[in-house]
């Protein structure tokens, strides 16, 4: 069982003068959450959303006066496949449905998001030693985001759309990553770093580089057919301002910080999870967005 990355975008881009510059987002990051049995291909689906509140700058905020909130939906399909014993591979494709209300107006986008392909090194694996009573496992890897979402869709009046309502960034992203879990008994430790560098797009928008990493307490309980794993944790992310050009984007990058709660259940070939996150810290865009709670619930047939 691992953990692999959460990201979390606070993306600006201007779209007509009677719409604010500042959007709350969730392009371009993923997370796993805890996967099911290590050593095993899996497929499955998983359901998300998020929501954050906007506001023209921080004083506005801070004074509770924000002008638009979003809400951002997303199914995703991702797989983990072992080509090689010591080789893991894996695959998401989300589907994404972003909303925004401002002044009463709802502006709507779905779609096609950006295709993620990773490939993980298994340096350590002590998971299946009996004689052991700590098991380690330790995985080093990275891959690429591939710009497959569309990134220039338009309002009916033919307005370019907020760049935090594109399914898709329209540049190609590459990931680092690193995981450790720590087990002894029935409980454990799960841990992650991840690195992104994105790319210009063709607009000569560049979103800002990103590291985040989280820490997660696990424990396994098996009941006859049906195993539990309830879980606890903290993540931080850490994102630089985007660019438009040569000019820093305004209001965006920052610091989240998230406590993370989830119950994962394992039955046969199957698991289900469910994970609610909420927000302990957080300054973002400059203090102008506010991220609110989120849930992530997941499905996977392993085989």
């Amino acid at each position: 069982m691992r953990t692999l990355f959460l990201t979390v975008a606070f993306l600006a881009y201007a779209y007509g003068a009677a719409a604010c510059d500042v959007c709350g987002c969730s392009i371009g990051g993923n997370y796993f959450g805890i996967l099911p049995q290590f050593n095993r291909h899996f497929v499955g689906m998983r359901w998300s959303e998020q929501t954050f509140r906007t506001a023209h700058n921080r004083s506005a905020a801070e004074a509770g006066q924000f002008h638009s909130s979003e809400q951002f939906r997303t199914i995703d399909v991702l797989g983990r496949f072992y080509p090689l014993r010591r080789l893991q591979m894996m695959v998401l494709a989300p589907y994404h449905d972003f909303r925004r209300t401002e002044n009463g107006i709802l502006s709507h986008t779905q779609g096609i998001g950006d295709v993620s392909v990773l490939g993980n090194y298994i340096l350590l694996n002590t998971g299946d030693s009996l004689g052991r009573k700590w098991q380690h496992s330790l995985t080093l890897g990275g891959g690429v985001k591939l710009p497959t979402g569309q990134h220039r869709l338009r309002s009916q009046e033919g307005r370019l759309l907020h760049a935090n309502l594109q399914p898709g960034s329209g540049s190609t992203d590459f990931i680092v990553s690193a995981a450790y879990t720590l087990r002894r008994g029935a409980w454990g430790l799960a841990s992650d770093l991840m690195g992104r560098i994105n790319t210009v797009n063709r607009q000569d928008y560049h979103f800002g580089n990103r590291i985040s990493g989280s820490v997660k307490a696990f424990y396994w309980k098996s009941m006859r057919k049906i195993s539990l794993l309830p879980n606890v944790g903290v993540f931080a992310d850490q994102s630089a301002p985007n660019r438009d050009g040569d000019e820093q984007a305004e209001a965006t990058g920052g610091t989240l910080v998230l406590g993370t709660y989830g119950l994962d259940v394992y039955t046969g070939k199957f698991s289900a999870g469910f994970t609610l996150q909420q927000p302990l810290h957080q300054h973002l865009g400059d203090g102008a967005i506010q991220a609110g709670a989120r849930w992530m619930a997941t499905l996977n047939y392993i085989f």
